[in-house]
Parts: C-alpha cells; structure tokens; sequence
C-alpha cells in the first residue's frame, strides 16, 4: 500500500473532506480542554463533591428504588449535607442489589422507561447481567465526553478522522466528532475499511479489544498486505486492561519508535462499565509515559502503586465532573472502586456503585510530587485526579504463591518471537506447586524454540510463581472462547 495522505498535517488539506463538528463544538470542546488545563486540582475537586452531593438528593427524590434503598438502610436525606455524610450514609450498590433485585423501571428516574433510545448489556462474566440505558439526551452528553477525549488524545477537530469500533456487538461508541465505523468482531469488515478508507482520510482509531486488536494488526500486514506504519492509525483498547510489553510489541508492528510522542501515533486504553459509561477512565500521553517509567523503574512503581506489586496496574486520568470515585476496603487487604456518576441526564443513575475492579486513587499533586522524588520531571497537561486499576484481583493459588493473569500477560509479550506466535489467549489451572499455564499459539504457527523455559525465565520478573507451560495449538486449545472475541476471557 503506497503512502496515504493520512500523513498530511491538517484536514484542511483535503479537497472536499468537510468538518465533523460545527464551529460551535469544535470552540466548546477547545475550551473545555483549556479548563481542565487550568483549573487547579483542589478545585475540580470540590466541584466535584459539591455535584456528587447535587446528584444525591436528585437521585433520592426521582427514583424509586433508591428511595426504598436509603429507607431500608435508615437514611434521612436531609442529613448528607457534604461530601462526608454522603461517604458515611449513602448505601453501597452493586449488580446483585440492584439489576438483580429490581425491575428497570425501578431504577428509572421517574420509575419509568420513557425517552430510552438505546441499551447495552454487560458482559454477563460475572453471571449477572447488568444494562446501561440512554436517553437522547444522554447519548448526546456521552458523545461530547468522548469527542473531547479524541480531540485532546488524536486533534480530530484538524486531522479528518475514520473511527473503526470493532469491539464485541452492541458496545456502541458515541461520537459526532469523526466518521464513524462499526464492524464488531468482523476481522474481514475491518481490513475492508482500512484498504478502502484510510487514504481518504488523515488518520485512522481503531477502537477493540487487546487480543483482537493484536489478531487485526498482525492479520492485516501478514494476509492482507497492510502497510501499517505508512498509515496514521492509533489504537484505543478496552474491555480489559493490557500489559506494557503488549503496548511495547504492537507499537513496534504500527512503526512507533517513540510511543509518548507528541502528536505521534499512539497505543492507549480507556475502561468502561456498561452500566455506567463506555469511557469512564483514559490514558493520557503522560499517563502512559508515567507506567512506563514505572514499568522500568522498580522504586517508583512501588511508589506509585504498592510495595508488593511487581507488575503494573492500568493507569488512568478521569475527569471529577463526571464522576466521584472511592475506594472501599474489602476485607482481603485489597481496595475497590466505587463510582458515583454524576450527570443529569443518566436515566439509571447509579450512586456509590461497585464495579469489582480493585484500585487505587491518587491526586494530580501526589503523583507529580512522586514522579519529583523519583527524579522524573513531568507534569501532565491536564491537572485530573488519576486511577490505578489492578484488575479484578483473581489469581491462581499455588503452594508458591499467587499467579495473576497480569503477570502472565507482562512475560508473553515481553518475547515478540512468543507473541507473534500466539493469540493471546491463556488459562491457569491447578497442579503441582506452580500450577498449569497453557497457552494457544495463532491458527498454523508452530511455538518457538525453547518457548517454555524463555516465557518461564521472562515470568520470573512479574512473579515468584514457576508454573509448568504448555503451548497448545490453536484447534485443539482446550479453553477457547465459545464465539471468537464476543466473550471476555476466562484466565483462571
């Protein structure tokens, strides 16, 4: 594939490509960023409780469930005045306590369903199904999240922008801001639009899964004739999180020499909660640069996200307008996140709502003091609170220790020979004293040699667990996925 104009620096060099956006949101948008660049942490912070307390007494008074909830639970609304009483009093949610024990309506402002227009379910991997439900008016307030998001992170206002959604079906991806595409897991409809559309445009987002992405990326240069770094393609993964080695590997197949880069091509990641918002948290340029500093340097990432910690969590920026986030103790030494979303126009309006996912909060000033004490002169461009997402907290438990899929994913791509050579898939079982770890090698490729004792030697430096490995073949996998990138993983 020759040389596209995506390279160009502007839009406004194509013949014909009109804006996306009007005027008025591409302003709008400019000066939002411009807020946030701003605006000193402590007082986004206030603002921020200041609107969760807002949100709490809307929520008390228009839905039914909630009202039921604080009653049951002897909570007087009057008495959450401030940011501490609402911590102190307001209820926990969660799936089982809500979609599970309640009808939709219930949890509708207003009891009822009027003015929903769209619904997403959750992934149903924890075995109960949660939804995310919108109005016009919500599409329309998540669309601008996400557009201000892909100015900031890709200048899409300038840059004429194809967006390619190819996470699993009905996760939709809200934007006016770009031309948009959406091919859920047809790897085939991906390479289609990428050969067709990428030289009518300046600069590709492929939006997907990690593992997905990777089979798009390698399928596409080695089956397709791609030429992937001759194109401005960037890459945003969600679903779950990625291991800086896997950022490190596929960059490297994009043509990415220097993965912070201003204004360069870029490998992030964003994470979502269906019943709560596609994107909730985002890496920034700087947020990426951070876990990679600490991915290199062991003092700081026990700095930064723990003392016991050899591996890091996913790092994200989050803007305090749009939600209050906690942390909570549960009872195994690990905190998790608890998220109160703030908008006006959410329809389920979910307050204090557990998400599973262990974390840890840290604010603009703690991480830039940190980042100070370590050597390290960098300040983000946006003063945002930041969050350290670890996962879900599930591991393999050996009579050597714990084996966190995360640290599994860390030594698979830490060898781009194994990676090339595998899906990404991979499950831990019991058995002997570091358990089982099978790994599905990419349909028609053979392991490399001595992969087992290399994996086993990169492994060493995430974990203390030595377990026995084996690379299957991708037919005869014994843990693949009942419909190919539709469902999320089961590691362990």
């Amino acid at each position: 594939m020759s040389a596209t104009p995506s390279l160009k620096a502007s839009s406004n060099d194509k013949a014909g490509m009109k804006p996306f956006s009007t005027d008025e949101e591409r302003v709008e948008r400019a000066e939002l960023i411009r807020i946030l660049r701003e605006t000193p942490p402590e007082t986004l912070l206030a603002m921020s409780e200041m609107q969760t307390v807002e949100a709490f007494h809307r929520v008390a008074q228009s839905v039914p469930f909630y009202q039921q909830m604080l009653s049951s639970n002897g909570v007087d609304p009057s008495t959450v005045t401030d940011i501490q009483s609402y911590c102190a009093q307001a209820p926990i949610l969660d799936k089982h306590n809500t979609f599970a024990a309640h009808s939709i309506s219930e949890l509708c402002t207003g009891g009822n369903l009027d003015d929903i227009r769209t619904l997403l379910t959750s992934s149903g991997h924890s075995g109960v199904f949660s939804f995310g439900v919108n109005t016009k008016d919500n599409l329309q307030r998540s669309a601008k999240s996400i557009d201000m998001g892909l100015q900031y992170l890709f200048d899409v206002d300038n840059r004429a922008t194809v967006l390619i959604n190819c996470l699993p079906m009905g996760v939709k991806v809200n934007t006016t801001a770009t031309f948009l595409a959406e091919t859920s897991v047809r790897d085939d409809m991906v390479f289609a639009i990428v050969k067709k559309f990428s030289e009518e445009f300046d600069q590709v987002i492929l939006v997907g899964e990690g593992s997905f992405i990777k089979k798009i990326i390698e399928d596409g240069a080695e089956q397709h004739g791609i030429d992937w770094p001759s194109l401005r393609v960037h890459l945003i993964t969600g679903e779950e999180g990625i291991a800086e080695n896997y950022r490190t590997y596929i960059a490297k197949l994009l043509g990415i020499d220097d993965i912070t880069a201003e204004g360069g091509k870029l490998v992030g990641s964003s994470m979502g909660v269906a019943e709560l918002d596609l994107n909730i948290f985002h890496e920034t340029r700087e947020s990426i640069e951070i876990r990679r500093l600490a991915h290199q340097d062991e003092k700081l990432r026990k700095a930064l996200f723990g003392g016991d910690v050899d591996f890091c969590p996913m790092f994200f920026a989050y803007y305090p307008q749009r939600c209050y986030v906690e942390e909570m103790p549960r009872g195994d030494g690990h905190n998790e996140l608890v998220i109160s979303m703030l908008s006006e126009e959410m329809k389920i309006p979910l307050l204090r709502y557990k998400s599973g996912d262990i974390g840890r909060i840290m604010t603009y000033d703690h991480v830039v003091d940190t980042l100070r004490e370590h050597g390290y002169d960098l300040k983000p461009d946006l003063q945002l609170p930041f969050v350290a997402v670890y996962g879900r907290g599930k591991s393999l438990d050996t009579p050597q220790g714990h084996l966190f899929p995360e640290a599994v994913k860390e030594a698979l791509y830490a060898d781009h020979d194994i990676a090339a050579a595998i899906t990404g898939n991979f499950h831990l079982t019991d058995g002997g004293d570091g358990g089982q770890l099978a790994v599905q090698l990419r349909r028609g490729f053979d392991k490399p040699a001595e992969a087992e004792a290399r994996l086993l030697k990169h492994l060493a430096s995430y974990s203390s667990v030595t377990p026995e490995v084996t690379f299957g073949p991708y037919e005869t996998f014994g843990h693949a996925m009942e419909v190919d990138y539709e469902r999320k993983f089961s590691y362990v």
